[in-house]
């Protein structure tokens, strides 16, 4: 995996705070015709602490305020490494300004990467970003942007960041290093004071200090097993073991528990379908663990079975599609993350026999060929590019496809699993 660290903008241009919080006039001048008065387009990040009352009550007030101090050194620091501008801070609660909106991003996941910090390891900081363009008084940023971010903020639990769809699409990060961000799909909320509903993103990371993503890799053929090692090894997934046929594979799991286990679907004894079978056992085992299996063939039905009660972690590829090695690790680091992963073949496939199946029945023809394509396990860019269409019409299809789908009330990635697991039901009922 990529270092976050190795892609951080050198602070060149960071400008040193004033004391206080008087420090809009110098953060005016790194820019002045473009931020005179502060008329452009910045971001704003709004940060503090969940649960501060509480926390403080447990710890005393002389290591709360250690605690504090601690926590805005480290906040401080990663806004200076990106170039941000602190402009207000009152208890634990921040309020940082960046010309960038994908910086404004990246700090705010840094942060939440560099937490907890030792002298609170229970303590939990939630942000929200929106980017606007803010009124300027007495040395402050006021006005909706203001507000929003807070708002924002306000949603998110402890150790989450929360952006508005603006942001999302500003950052632009999947093609830069999404393989370490990714963001939820979009979802409408209401916000306090602010009339209608606004759509907000959940940001994911890969978090750096953990161990690498884990697999332990089943297949009778040597050749496969040793081939799809090499692969995965190359690309910083760690393979902790190999196994020929069913039963190793259920021991190397209770020794090594995986992220992922990657199966043959025929394995010794039989040869039929000692994948799907371990598929099974391991939801009920090892729930936590994903499974791909991989098929030498297109079976229709052995794929419906894979998913049908559970889609979560789980991903059926033919083997052809191994010798792409961006499709396979997709796969893995997809069902690792929970998503569900469906060979393009076996899609294809279900588009034919569904089309008049309830309750896809109203999806409109466009909605059905992007549900196909998160079947596949696209992300909403690869989805655009295929589709050569704009980022913000995918987002749009795929919100008329959740609320056709009744999926209003799901969250996060459940959402999209959700949507692949009613598209599979009504490909098999038909």
């Amino acid at each position: 995996m990529r270092s976050l660290d190795s892609r951080r903008p050198q602070a060149t241009t960071a400008v040193a705070p004033l004391p206080g919080h008087g420090m809009l006039r110098q953060y005016a001048l790194v820019d002045e015709a473009r931020l005179q008065g502060f008329a452009a387009t910045v971001t704003v990040l709004c940060a503090d602490i969940e649960g501060s009352a509480a926390l403080s009550e447990r710890l005393g007030q002389a290591r709360w305020l250690e605690v504090l101090a601690e926590y805005g050194a480290l906040l401080r620091d990663r806004v200076g490494v990106y170039g941000g501008h602190e402009i207000k801070a009152s208890g634990d609660g921040y309020m940082v300004a960046f010309r960038s909106a994908r910086a404004a991003l990246l700090c705010a996941v840094d942060v939440q990467r560099a937490l907890p910090i030792d002298s609170a390891p229970d303590l939990r900081v939630r942000v929200g970003l929106h980017t606007g363009e803010p009124a300027v008084a007495d040395d402050d940023l006021r006005g909706r942007t203001v507000i929003k971010a807070a708002r924002i903020a306000a949603l998110a639990r402890g150790g989450e960041v929360i952006v508005s769809r603006l942001v999302r699409e500003l950052a632009d990060v999947d093609d830069v290093i999404g393989d370490d961000i990714w963001f939820d799909d979009e979802r409408d909320v209401e916000l306090r004071g602010l009339p209608g509903h606004h759509g907000v993103v959940s940001v994911h990371w890969q978090q750096e200090t953990t161990r690498p993503l884990s697999v332990v890799i089943a297949d009778d053929s040597a050749v496969v097993r040793d081939g799809v090692a090499a692969v995965l090894r190359e690309s910083g997934i760690e393979v902790r073991a190999t196994a020929r046929d069913a039963e190793t594979l259920y021991a190397e799991i209770d020794r090594h528990r995986p992220d992922v286990a990657v199966v043959d679907i025929r394995m010794p004894p039989s040869r039929t379908n000692e994948g799907l079978v371990a598929a099974e056992r391991l939801a009920r085992s090892h729930p936590d663990v994903g499974v791909l299996v991989l098929s030498q063939h297109l079976e229709l039905g052995y794929a419906l079975r894979l998913v049908r009660d559970r889609a979560a972690r789980r991903g059926y590829l033919l083997k052809d599609r191994v010798a792409d090695i961006d499709s396979l690790l997709d796969a893995v680091r997809r069902v690792a993350r929970g998503g569900c992963v469906i060979d393009q073949a076996i899609a294809d496939r279900l588009v034919d026999q569904s089309s008049a199946a309830r309750p896809l029945a109203h999806l409109t023809d466009r909605e059905r060929e992007v549900l196909r394509l998160i079947a596949q396990g696209l992300s909403n860019r690869a989805i655009a590019e295929q589709l050569v269409v704009t980022l913000k019409t995918v987002e749009t299809h795929i919100g008329q496809i959740f609320l056709k789908l009744d999926l209003r009330k799901e969250s996060r990635e459940d959402r999209r699993v959700a949507a692949v697991l009613t598209y599979l039901r009504a490909a098999s009922a038909s």
